[in-house]
């Protein structure tokens, strides 16, 4: 009885020990956006991070000679209240070391922002200024204006070239139960510019054409969207997404079409640097995701994934039409091919210059170690059983082991009567 004793004792040391044990926290920012999608929440009042990031690749052969750009994209992002964030950066572009444009945004988001919510809603409006002197792609281009690896790049001689709005939703499975620690991501984006080098290219083509050439104008809008799912764990988050970047006009021409039950909805048609050529729209940068964030005890969140395309050839390929080799639709001079490299790894880093941790990471550590607790609960009543239970077990052999050789020894010496 007294070993059953111990061993029930040593049991409920045991429990203990496991029930006190934690994993350890890191400060949690709210600036939780994935590789390209926008969170809804902000950086919280007076947090200022500096951000450093960018996707590589290897474009050809001539490109994997060189060392790929390791830090193309900085970033200085300040919360000037709860709700309001403001932010400034520059950009290169992720293959050639060269700037690629500077950028100012402010976003803001509903005062409920402090604590964790079921429904976030957000506006971010941003002005572009592209600094590019020179168009590093063998694509359809004027100056600093077109089809590039990056996708379609606005640029024109103004002060600021683009305005880009962005509306973010995110929805926090948590607030439901501590058993779903995942956060839904969407962004819905529109970016414009303000003059275009190519339609005054285009308009300069038609005054000097002695045949009344008349080219319209074109809208080279893009509408930025994409969709993400986040698993959020202590200290280090899993993520998947998918972005895409279709033009304004293939949408209204698509929807169109469709409404009107017209055949080519899918293609739109762009005339640029003297040719003209659809595009279908899934040939527009469509590209899937995947990484994870560590975030670390001072607040220092690092972020690596890697992306891969899904565009592909619809139609005719890059270069001139060709009724037999390159068969183009009716009208087009030239086809077109996605000019998007096939995969990216991305990286980030976000250190904290002053932040303090905003109290809704504080709720969501709270509920993460709640379901953490859960999942490692002890049951302290079988648990303080079962020592006792296996000791009265193994002393009930043992004694059975010994009547059984006892009984053995006593059939060796027994007479045979008969």
């Amino acid at each position: 009885m007294k070993r059953a004793t111990k061993i029930r004792v040593a049991g409920a040391c045991l429990a203990l020990a496991l029930a006190q044990s934690a994993v350890a926290q890191a400060l949690r920012s709210r600036q939780d956006g994935l590789s390209t999608t926008v969170s809804s929440s902000t950086a919280g009042a007076g947090n200022l991070h500096f951000t450093m990031f960018g996707r590589t690749f290897l474009w050809d052969n001539a490109a994997a000679q060189k060392i790929p750009p390791l830090l193309p994209h900085a970033e200085l992002n300040y919360g000037l209240t709860d709700y309001l964030d403001l932010a400034a950066g520059i950009n290169a572009v992720t293959y050639v070391l060269q700037p690629g444009y500077l950028y100012g945004r402010a976003k803001i988001t509903t005062p409920d922002n402090k604590s964790i919510r079921l429904l976030g809603i957000s506006q971010t409006v941003e002005a572009k200024k592209t600094m590019m002197s020179y168009f590093p792609s063998n694509g359809f281009r004027y100056k600093t204006e077109g089809f590039g690896p990056e996708g379609f790049i606005l640029g024109n001689g103004g002060t600021i070239n683009s305005w880009k709005f962005t509306t973010s939703a995110d929805l926090e499975l948590i607030k439901l139960s501590s058993w779903l620690p995942f956060k839904l991501y969407g962004n819905l984006g529109w970016e414009g510019e303000f003059s275009s080098y190519i339609n005054d290219d285009n308009a300069g083509r038609a005054k000097a054409s002695k045949t009344k050439l008349k080219i319209p104008q074109q809208d080279f809008s893009i509408i930025p969207m994409s969709l993400g799912l986040e698993l959020k764990t202590f200290n280090t988050d899993f993520f998947t997404e998918v972005e895409a970047q279709p033009f304004a006009a293939q949408i209204a021409h698509k929807i169109r079409a469709d409404l009107r039950g017209e055949d080519g909805g899918d293609y739109t048609r762009f005339r640029m640097v003297g040719k003209t050529f659809d595009v279908h729209y899934l040939e527009t940068p469509i590209y899937i995701n995947s990484g994870a964030k560590l975030k670390y005890k001072n607040g220092l969140e690092l972020q690596a994934g890697m992306s891969w395309l899904l565009s592909s050839d619809r139609g005719p390929q890059l270069g001139p039409c060709d009724n037999v080799n390159n068969k183009c639709l009716d009208g087009a001079t030239d086809g077109y091919s996605p000019f998007f490299p096939q995969w990216k790894v991305f990286w980030l880093v976000r250190y904290p210059f002053w932040f303090s941790q905003p109290s809704s990471e504080l709720y969501r550590s709270f509920l993460l170690r709640r379901y953490a607790d859960k999942r490692k609960r002890v049951d302290l009543e079988s648990t303080l059983a079962k020592p006792a239970t296996d000791a009265e077990e193994s002393d009930a052999t043992e004694r059975k082991r010994r009547l059984e050789e006892r009984r053995k020894e006593a059939d060796g010496k027994a007479v045979d009567l008969n």
